[in-house]
């Protein structure tokens, strides 16, 4: 019963921190999600494989990509150092530190990113000459897209490498304005679904 002490901590004290901030567990996992329109806020207390105890990690995951088996940490963050369980009293404050860190960098996260249109001006003035991520240039072309701005939209998706240059090829065959917000909302909508998060707010101008 006292094998697994640390995981009910992290589960509970997650819960009563995480939870009035929006944020839903997913599944059985140490991942709890919430709801930001067209993107999601992450936060995992990940555990190691040598000693009980978590890291934290928080992330955004913009829901325009692909339908992913796991939620993918597009913007991660590692917070702090790894904490380890010594005593159940000095564990349930470090997991209610963390959880109230999260909840801080969440609400920095939304307010970087209320809009698409703040959102692209981000993710492309991020972007490293010739150094792209597999999926920056991607993800800044989508928003680049979304935000009316097609033309560093395209440059973009042509520059996506490996995994997301399939996805960035069929998106090129929509760049014009009616089309492409059509087939990324329909992205935005399928993976919302699939993270039960029910429909597009109406106040998202997607």
């Amino acid at each position: 019963m006292a094998d697994n002490e640390h995981g009910r901590i992290i589960a509970s004290q997650a819960k009563i921190v995480l939870k009035p901030a929006g944020f839903q567990r997913k599944g059985k996992s140490r991942i709890w999600i919430a709801d930001r329109g067209f993107w999601l806020s992450v936060v995992e207390f990940q555990p190691s494989s040598w000693s009980k105890g978590t890291y934290l990690n928080v992330a955004v995951h913009w829901l325009w990509g692909s339908l992913p088996e796991t939620v993918t940490f597009d913007r991660p963050q590692r917070i702090g150092q790894f904490v380890p369980f010594e005593s159940p009293a000095q564990f349930l404050l470090a997991v209610d530190q963390m959880g109230k860190k999260a909840v801080e960098i969440d609400q920095v996260h939304r307010s970087m990113f209320p809009s698409v249109q703040a959102t692209a001006t981000i993710l492309v003035n991020e972007l490293q000459p010739g150094a792209y991520g597999e999926w920056a240039a991607f993800h800044a072309g989508v928003a680049a897209g979304l935000a009316g701005d097609f033309e560093t939209a395209r440059r973009l998706f042509e520059s996506a490498q490996r995994h997301a240059a399939s996805q960035a090829q069929l998106l090129l065959g929509y760049i014009d304005e009616i089309a492409f917000r059509s087939r990324v909302r329909g992205f935005i909508v399928a993976e919302r679904a699939y993270y039960g998060l029910g429909a597009l707010p109406a106040a998202v101008a997607i």
